[in-house]
């Protein structure tokens, strides 16, 4: 078995994205990225069009309550017959601490996802943080969790003033706050941490996009969006994430990113304890370029980096933490950016999950796709793994050493609710 560059579902949205915005400058009448596939109302902006009215709300329950509304009211239901679970799936959530807890909280930790994402994403970690005796907030980004064509008019500030908003909430009820955020919640969360080590007492990030792999293209978004909206609208294959992507969506993210790296040029340093893991074999992000950052800015001794790893060898260091990301018994490769917080166990992105990611809207052979699609033995990677001839192939969506990380996890932040009662 052996792993080779990657062609990642997100970098060919932005490789597409290049393609079109050169086209765009150089040809008249550029009307789109292709023809449509979803449903015109699926990429029409309907709802989000007026995100404050939200976050007036004087408790975490009433936020949640106020942002499930919205996503019940505009949602395009990807199973019409599964329609409010897929609503109660996808919003926000407050996860109770566990009863090992005693009813005593360390704290509040509030977990962000991913562009084109929606909260059941972070479930897995949200539990993690309950066990540690973290009050665990998983939020909805506004723009998510309804239809695709919603990003169109969703900006950084709604999702920064929605984290701040979040932060303030908590800060009133609690003397500990941890942060957590997936990809571009990473970046969201670390960035609204650096702009309020007074409150946060601590920061993860997984599978952050500090980093694109693909930057290049990224940094172009700005300028495409004018003069093509969408970079992708195709029909999503997953009740939880979006397949079409309107470019503002990818724009909005690159602004993130460059928000973040101004406020670390800003403050030089990380002084509240950070965590980050990712997996060496993500292609959407560096994972190179992101353990730099970490090793420049992390200051606090209580800092860790967590390097999952499938083949690769790296020597110990202070600090850094090793876990295997491939596994034999559960036939997994290589894992993806999608992968690392999810669970084994998890009921869909698990090993026995309801979802299973066989590459249907990527430019995959048909006859791969439906091997892995009707296959009971399949092994999980990268799209570029090769795994044992004539086998079955799928995208990998959970992590075989998912409990390890979780051990990691729950020291990390007993840690910081220990330095907070000392």
């Amino acid at each position: 078995m052996t792993i080779r560059q990657t062609y990642d579902p997100f970098i060919r949205k932005l490789s597409s994205l290049l393609v079109l915005v050169l086209a765009c400058t150089t040809l008249s009448g550029c009307i789109g990225s292709r023809d449509v596939e979803a449903p015109e109302i699926y990429l029409s902006a309907a709802g989000w069009q007026d995100n404050q009215v939200h976050l007036k709300s004087a408790t975490f329950a009433e936020y949640a309550k106020s942002f499930t509304d919205e996503v019940r009211r505009f949602r395009i239901p990807f199973d019409p017959d599964n329609a409010d679970a897929e609503v109660v799936m996808a919003s926000p959530v407050e996860l109770p601490i566990a009863q090992a807890c005693n009813g005593r909280a360390n704290g509040i930790a509030i977990l962000v996802h991913g562009l084109s994402d929606t909260a059941f994403s972070l479930r897995d970690v949200g539990r993690v943080l309950a066990d540690a005796c973290y009050r665990s907030r998983i939020i909805l980004l506004p723009g998510h969790g309804t239809r695709a064509g919603d990003l169109l008019t969703t900006r950084l500030v709604d999702w920064q003033q929605t984290i701040h908003y979040l932060i303030e909430q908590a800060a009133a009820e609690t003397e500990s706050i941890l942060l957590v955020g997936f990809s571009l919640g990473g970046v969201l969360t670390l960035d609204a941490a650096l702009k309020k080590q007074d409150v946060v007492d601590g920061v993860i990030g997984i599978s952050p996009a500090y980093h694109l792999s693909s930057a290049r293209i990224a940094r172009w978004a700005n300028l495409g969006a004018p003069l093509i909206r969408w970079v992708d609208r195709g029909v999503a294959d997953d009740s939880m994430r979006y397949e079409a992507m309107p470019t503002r969506g990818v724009a909005e993210t690159w602004s993130a990113i460059k928000t973040l790296q101004r406020s670390l040029d800003k403050y030089g340093s990380v002084e509240i304890p950070w965590m980050l893991t990712q997996s060496v074999d993500d292609a959407v992000i560096v994972p190179a370029d992101n353990e730099a950052l970490w090793k420049k800015h992390a200051q606090n001794p209580e800092s860790r980096l967590i390097r999952v790893v499938s083949t690769q060898q790296y020597p110990e260091e202070a600090r850094v933490i090793t876990l295997p990301g491939s596994s034999e018994s559960d036939q997994v490769i290589a894992l993806t950016h999608l992968a690392i917080h999810q669970s084994p166990a998890n009921p869909r992105y698990g090993r026995n999950g309801n979802y299973r990611n066989c590459g249907g809207n990527m430019p995959r052979a048909a006859d791969a796709v439906e091997q892995c699609e009707q296959s009971d033995n399949v092994w999980y990677g990268l799209w570029s793994t090769e795994p044992v001839p004539g086998r079955a192939m799928a995208f990998s969506t959970f992590n075989p050493s998912f409990d390890q990380l979780a051990d990691e996890i729950k020291r990390f932040a007993n840690r910081i609710a220990g330095s907070k009662n000392q």
